[in-house]
């Protein structure tokens, strides 16, 4: 567990060494924020959650002040974002998740003098006046396919998107790549439940896994993965939570939680309308390496993954930090390319 210890440590000293270059900032300091959520708005323990943890540090750290903004449906994102930036009140306009590119994109060119940031999203910068922040979700979903492979009984593991989006696959192949480089004979079924707002959804297909042989399922679907996580419980096999650390939902049943430190990413954004270096077009990218991702281990999956899993989750981490694993992102990847990573393994085929 040495080199998670030293993962986590550098996620804490990311937000220590912030909080101390924002001490000399503070003439800058009670700028105003609105926070536009993702589908699922505050309390999906997930996603928005996790964001409004790094919102709630910079009103501490920094004096900011914040307003959120929760539309009820991916039709309202654009709306939400031109009325947060027609207000002219507020500094930065932040939003989330893949589905808010183009609706910001659009909101971006009608407002140009407007600042505006926006959590988890591809490599393409959005407008001049945004700054995106990317969680290497595929680096952080690789530490949790080792983990998998490494504990499924059954030798068939599983996974629960939400929306059937290149967002989702990039989760899925980088699951998929961490998994079959440790068990390369392990079989890695995929399914959307087309929602993520839906537990009962995400229930249903997760027994559907379950009921194929799948004893471990990752969900990747903000509040319907609950179901995920409700239907292991049922079955008594294992769920892998994401974004947040979810491991507390169901001790015992919870194996990790991929979290996406999106909390620092809004935060480092937002220090960056503070301190008067925020710069337009432009996405930064933070991996295992930087500290944006990592696999959540606490007091309730304590002895749920096998220490020769922990070590080879801790080794294979220490060689995607250095480069020698390098773990595919879906959406750079080539749509004719037969085999996808460093070292190459076959690309996933439909299951």
């Amino acid at each position: 567990m040495k080199f998670f210890k030293q993962v986590a440590l550098c996620a804490s000293l990311s937000f220590a060494s912030l909080s101390l270059i924002a001490t000399t900032s503070m003439a800058q300091a009670g700028i105003k924020v609105a926070f536009v959520t993702a589908e699922g708005g505050l309390g999906d323990h997930s996603f928005n959650d996790m964001i409004a943890d790094g919102l709630k540090k910079a009103k501490t750290d920094l004096g900011i002040k914040y307003e959120v903004i929760q539309p009820r449906a991916v039709s309202d994102f654009k709306s939400s974002l031109v009325r947060a930036a027609a207000a002219k009140n507020f500094d930065l306009v932040l939003g989330a998740s893949f589905d808010m590119i183009q609706p910001m994109k659009e909101a971006a060119a009608a407002f140009p003098d407007q600042k505006f940031g926006i959590v988890d999203v591809g490599s393409d910068p959005i407008a001049p006046n945004v700054v995106g922040g990317v969680a290497k979700d595929w680096e952080g979903s690789f530490i949790v396919g080792v983990a998998a492979a490494m504990t499924s009984k059954t030798g068939t593991i599983g996974f629960v998107g939400g929306k059937d989006i290149p967002v989702i696959h990039r989760f899925f192949n980088g699951y998929y790549y961490g998994a079959k480089t440790v068990k390369p004979d392990i079989k890695v079924l995929e399914r959307y439940s087309g929602s993520f707002t839906d537990p009962a959804a995400g229930k249903e297909y997760t027994l559907a896994l379950v009921n194929a042989g799948s004893d471990i399922n990752f969900a990747v679907a903000n509040l319907t993965g609950a179901g995920v996580i409700d239907a292991a419980k049922q079955t008594h096999t294992f769920a892998i939570g994401v974004d947040s650390n979810q491991n507390y939902m169901a001790p015992g049943t919870v194996l990790t939680s991929m979290m996406k430190r999106v909390d620092v990413l809004a935060y480092d954004i937002i220090k960056s309308v503070v301190d008067g270096t925020f710069k337009g077009g432009a996405n930064k990218q933070y991996g295992l390496k930087e500290g944006g991702v990592q696999a959540a281990m606490d007091q309730y999956n304590k002895g749920l993954i096998s220490d020769a899993a922990l070590a080879k989750m801790d080794e294979l981490t220490a060689k995607v930090v250095s480069g020698e694993i390098v773990v595919p992102n879906y959406i750079d990847l080539d749509p004719n390319a037969k085999q996808m990573g460093k070292p190459p393994i076959d690309r996933p085929s439909a299951n």
